[in-house]
């Protein structure tokens, strides 16, 4: 499957909509270019947006920048870390597998969870990861989202 050629579910939430259009336009038909998201200045408008990197030997996942413009709803991440310090235990194997297959195929990947819970409230999180290149090869940029909370049964 071409990257360009990835759907997201008609469900998805605007914002990620939207960069995700952002992402095939500067794509061009291959892999964008980090230089192309500056995380500064689309954290105004994607306050959970990530450039993650893979480093060593081992090719651990760590976070090589951040938006910060509200909390994050797991974590934190903390920038120059790896991946797996912030993500819950028991979702650390699905998100690191996603997070390696997106870097290996270079299609984005799409991923909603209806019952993540958070500082005591239950939340809903959908989540965007893409691949872009890098001087230092293929990394990721990724996207949550909060959307509203499920309703109480």
């Amino acid at each position: 499957m071409s990257p360009s050629k990835f759907e997201l579910p008609d469900k998805a939430h605007p914002r990620l909509r939207e960069f995700h259009s952002l992402w095939l336009e500067k794509a061009q038909g291959g892999l964008p270019h980090i230089s192309d998201f500056h995380i500064g200045t689309l954290s105004d408008t994607h306050p959970l947006l990530a450039h993650i990197g893979v480093e060593g030997p081992e090719r651990q996942l760590v976070w090589r920048d951040l938006a910060a413009r509200q909390p994050w709803p797991f974590g934190p991440p903390v920038k120059g870390r790896p991946v797996m310090e912030s993500v819950p235990p028991l979702s650390i194997k699905r998100v690191i597998n996603a997070f390696e297959e997106t870097l290996a195929s270079g299609i984005p990947d799409y991923y909603e969870t209806t019952s993540w819970l958070h500082g005591g409230h239950t939340v809903s999180l959908a989540r965007l990861v893409a691949p872009l290149v890098t001087e230092a090869g293929r990394e990721l940029i990724a996207l949550w989202e909060v959307m509203e909370p499920p309703a109480d049964v």
